[in-house]
């Protein structure tokens, strides 16, 4: 096969998988500055360059591309979680309280909130496209947590997914909530980090409730 005939041929797996990358960060751009239904399909073919049949045969649907938009975003999210806790240190409750200071992180993060705000506001539409991975790797390592940290006698005894769930009420809900509204309350890392104090202790006290 002639240098010619190579070139012509089918692009390579990288150069797809660039091709589908592109499509997909120029839609979560779009869709976190504009909403759901202002962002239309043909704006992401204009904005990322690329053929309206490349991103049709890829998202055969605007829902379908923000299924991809979602979950590449989970994916991201998921590493990002593990790169965090793999450089954490010390005991089992350092280890939680690193764990807890990342979701009131991530749950701030701007273009997290706008898809938050878009499953909210168009849940007859988009309600599948975003519904919960029945795996969370992130769920997971938190229970794993709580467990070790009760068998290490720091935390009282009790359901291990109820305790989860007031971690993630006392550290993320309520800011999230106030990011949702359009409020800036905890945009910076030093009104984070306060907020962050006093939820932690309130999840501690009520944690170790039995010791």
């Amino acid at each position: 096969m002639t240098q010619k005939a190579r070139n012509t041929g089918r692009p390579s797996k990288a150069a797809g998988e660039a091709k589908s990358l592109r499509i997909i960060e120029t839609a979560s751009r779009l869709f976190a500055e504009q909403g759901y239904a202002a962002t239309s399909v043909e704006q992401v073919v204009a904005a990322c360059g690329v053929g309206k049949d490349t991103v049709y045969r890829r998202f055969p649907s605007k829902l379908a591309l923000f299924a991809g938009v979602v979950e590449h975003a989970r994916r991201q999210t998921q590493a990002h979680f593990q790169a965090t806790m793999a450089a954490q240190t010390g005991d089992v409750l350092a280890r939680l309280r690193g764990a807890a200071r990342w979701l009131l992180t991530v749950n701030l993060d701007p273009t997290l909130i706008a898809f938050q705000r878009i499953a909210l506001s168009e849940a007859l539409v988009v309600g599948q496209a975003v519904a919960d991975n029945p795996h969370d790797p992130i769920m997971d390592r938190l229970l794993a947590l709580i467990e070790e940290a009760q068998a290490a006698g720091v935390l009282g005894p009790g359901d291990v997914r109820f305790l989860a769930a007031h971690l993630l009420n006392c550290i993320a809900i309520g800011p999230t909530v106030d990011a949702m509204l359009g409020k800036a309350t905890y945009a910076s890392t030093r009104a984070q980090n306060a907020y962050f104090e006093k939820a932690w202790a309130l999840f501690l006290n009520g944690a170790r409730q039995g010791l």
